[in-house]
């Protein structure tokens, strides 16, 4: 708390500093050792203030935190993590990842990160301006609106699960770049999942009118220390402040559950070290409210011939488990397709397609909740196999009720390629591709009282390319513990789940470079 002498002196420099030429209202001091991976800065507004500007600065080359603004009734007002430029907000503009907005009268808050903490003591700098004066140009935001369906026909929908734009502090392209580059992919859709934010939320509708052939998905990358999720069709703010003022993945994962909302793991594996803070997932699985996981991580020519193995073998073991999740891919695309660099993938690398009654975030949501997913791990011009059920059977979103089902395949611009059957994490049958199309069946069975599932896959050489979700059959529902085959350990980057997965990722990455 800060004296009463302090307060009127704090609030005397923050109304001089809406004065041409004034100096910032400074505060420092140390992070905090323990209270868990957030701590908050409080400041006063006083009555006027019609623009605030905070600058921010962890002091140090070892230390990494992350910031963010709070009004003073706890109001969320965005999220600017790593963002090295201020937060700027006022009534009608605000800086990326920032909410516009009235600025209330009372004790705001910076909310800031402990990232990384190397060196001790951490300390935190925050110089604060509040004006009386707006610097910012109004911009046109305005209230998410879902948008009709583009288009009302049943078929297989292409796009990329996970995309990030300017509002993201580490992504640079606005949504025109996006929806431009998706078209001319041949994507359908593409879910802008920006950092621990809801500004992006605010330029869809009017980007949506712009690019009627591409539907832009509101999501968010829900992004904490030890692991990230995308919440897919999600259009209200979740606080993701983990263990602070009582907040816990579950209460999360609820509220983007409330909204209609698809929780998906993003990047299982892909431990990075301190080159991707938290990517690899050590969060627990709450299997009634996490329905995806990503398995295309980034594309298979950039990132995803290291980890995407790992990650179907991670998805096996949660389903080996009884965890029922549908597969995703996801390009973590940051630059809308331009500039990349050899570990970058474009946008729709890989490619997830979903089977849905219309193209419309409502439609494919569902898709996602019945598993109807298959992704290409390279890309839109990857061959494409589907899977579809020859049995007459009741189906409760992806499980059959039976003891029998007959599996048909179907393979397009695939010749060449090898066509497995992997049944309960093993593959059981493997068929070469020797037309376009090409057919094949497999029939599932499964004992009382237990469950099985099976997906189909083709491979270039011993390389994963298109991967179905899978298909579970049961005798009843909900279904008994699943089958779980004997398999031989995962193959890929399994080992960047180790101490140091950043060293681990670099001497990878000069093996390919290499070869």
């Amino acid at each position: 708390m800060l004296s009463t002498g302090v307060m009127r002196l704090f609030v005397a420099v923050l109304l001089l500093s809406g004065t041409a030429g004034a100096a910032p209202f400074v505060l420092e001091g140390n992070v905090p050792e323990d209270g868990g991976a957030f701590f908050t800065v409080s400041f006063p507004v006083p009555v006027g203030i019609t623009e605030l500007e905070v600058r921010h600065d962890d002091l140090s080359s070892a230390n990494i935190l992350d910031w963010g603004l709070l009004e003073p009734t706890g109001t969320f007002r965005g999220w600017g993590g790593g963002n090295s430029e201020p937060a700027v907000i006022s009534v009608r503009a605000a800086s990326r990842s920032y909410l516009a907005g009235p600025i209330p009268t009372g004790m705001w808050q910076v909310l800031i990160g402990k990232a990384q903490v190397s060196q001790r003591p951490a300390k935190y700098h925050l110089e604060i301006d509040a004006r009386t004066r707006v610097s910012l140009s109004a911009q046109d935001r305005q209230r998410y609106t879902p948008a009709a369906p583009l288009e009302s026909t049943a078929r297989w929908y292409s796009g990329d699960l996970h995309v990030h734009s300017i509002e993201s502090g580490d992504a640079r392209p606005g949504l025109d770049e996006i929806g431009t580059f998706a078209q001319t992919r041949g994507l359908d859709f593409v879910a802008l999942s920006d950092h621990n934010t809801s500004s992006h939320y605010d330029f869809i509708t009017a980007a949506q009118a712009r690019h009627p052939q591409v539907l832009f998905v509101p999501s968010v990358e829900f992004t904490t220390y030890a692991g990230h999720l995308n919440a897919f069709g999600a259009s209200t703010f979740v606080p993701f402040w983990l263990g602070r003022e009582g907040v816990t993945l579950k209460q999360a994962l609820q509220q983007f559950d409330q909204q209609g909302a698809i929780a998906t793991i993003n990047h299982p594996t892909l431990d990075l070290g301190s080159f991707c803070i938290g990517c690899a997932w050590q969060q627990p699985v709450i299997p009634e409210l996490t329905r995806a996981i990503e398995i295309g991580v980034g594309g298979w020519d950039e990132t995803g011939a290291l980890f995407d193995e790992s990650a179907i073998a991670y998805w096996e073991a949660l389903a080996d488990q009884g965890v029922h999740l549908t597969a995703v891919g996801g390009s973590d695309d940051h630059r809308a397709g331009v500039g990349l660099n050899q570990t970058q993938s474009p946008i729709g690398s890989p490619t997830t397609l979903l089977y849905a009654s219309e193209l419309s975030v409502v439609g494919l949501t569902r898709a996602l909740r019945e598993a109807r997913s298959v992704v290409k791990l390279r890309g839109p011009e990857d061959p494409l196999v589907t899977v579809t059920t020859l049995t007459t059977l009741p189906r409760v979103e992806d499980t059959l009720v039976g003891t029998s089902a007959t599996l048909q395949a179907l393979v397009t611009g695939g010749n060449g390629t090898t066509l497995v059957w992997v049944a309960n994490g093993a593959a059981v049958k493997e068929v070469q591709v020797t037309s376009d199309p090409f057919t094949d069946e497999f029939t599932l069975e499964v004992p009382e009282g237990r469950s099985a599932r099976a997906r189909a896959e083709l491979r270039v050489g011993t390389a994963p390319r298109t991967v179905t979700s899978h298909v579970w059959l049961a005798p009843d529902s909900p279904p008994g513990p699943p089958i779980i085959a004997t398999k031989p350990a995962a193959t890929g980057c399994a080992g960047c789940a180790a101490t140091d997965g950043s060293l681990v990722f670099l001497a990878l990455l000069l093996l390919r470079r290499r070869s």
